[in-house]
């Protein structure tokens, strides 16, 4: 993501702001550089947001749970 990207998606323009509120919306401190910059991905950004939603897909080694079902009814 730009810096303008950062500025549009979090409202703020100040790179300390920006970590808070990456840190108040997702609960993770993003990567920075040394002058304090955040360094994030297009990709990173939109697996936060799936996370968030709850609608992450399952990866390939890990099964997704399953609830246990109840019968409604008994059968005959």
């Amino acid at each position: 993501m730009s810096e303008q990207d950062l500025r549009d998606v979090t409202g703020l323009k100040r790179h300390k702001l920006q970590v808070v509120w990456f840190q108040r919306h997702f609960g993770v401190t993003p990567v920075q550089r040394a002058d304090g910059r955040i360094i994030m991905s297009w990709s990173a950004f939109e697996a936060l947001q799936a996370k968030r939603a709850g609608v992450l897909p399952a990866t390939a080694g890990q099964a997704a749970e399953r609830p246990a079902l109840q019968p409604l009814r008994r059968a005959a």
